[in-house]
């Protein structure tokens, strides 16, 4: 009897069904993955060659990150153009403070480059969530462990990370943009 076709195998020869939410998260993992390319190629049609090659440092995480949940492996701390996880979170959380922007509210005058890291950064959301679902073991209501918090935090600080580089690619005088505290 062969390999059943609703059935995969995740690792060490163990079969598990396809809707497995590991197999979702290497999905999602894939597909940001060719996300990345598709803009990169945008970005070489548009002669955006230093987009080219931020991405591909973002395409080096990913596969990072892959190969570290299929090792398992432990990630260290995001490091993307020249700046720490750390750093990439509060840029991200203060754009007021780093860019003389609010929040980004996506409009279609913002342009195909910073339109299309817009798309990414929420595919970078979306793999993180379905990390959380590939991640979380439920043996109760009241006690909920999350493994591998270390590609979880990647991941959202890559989502950062992506966001904070969609502000080098806005047109000049973008202007839909939102405070939502004081601080920024």
């Amino acid at each position: 009897m062969g390999k059943q076709e609703h059935k995969t195998s995740l690792s060490g020869g163990a079969m598990v069904d396809k809707t497995h939410p590991m197999v979702e998260f290497r999905g999602r993992l894939d597909s940001l993955s060719a996300a990345v390319v598709e803009l990169q190629v945008l970005g070489e049609q548009q002669g955006l060659m230093s987009l080219v090659e931020e991405l591909e440092e973002v395409r080096a995480q990913i596969y990072d990150i892959m190969s570290c949940e299929v090792t398992g492996k432990g990630y260290d701390d995001l490091f993307l153009w020249g700046m720490s996880g750390d750093e990439i979170r509060e840029r991200s959380h203060h754009p007021e403070r780093y860019f003389g922007l609010g929040h980004i509210r996506p409009h279609y005058t913002m342009g195909a480059a910073a339109a299309g890291l817009n798309a990414l950064r929420t595919q970078v959301r979306e793999a993180e969530l379905s990390a959380c679902r590939a991640f979380s073991a439920q043996p109760s209501e009241e006690d909920t462990k999350i493994n591998r918090t270390d590609i979880i935090k990647a991941l959202n600080r890559l989502s950062s990370a992506v966001y904070i580089l969609t502000y080098k690619y806005l047109p000049e005088g973008y202007d839909k943009t939102v405070r939502f505290s004081k601080e920024d």
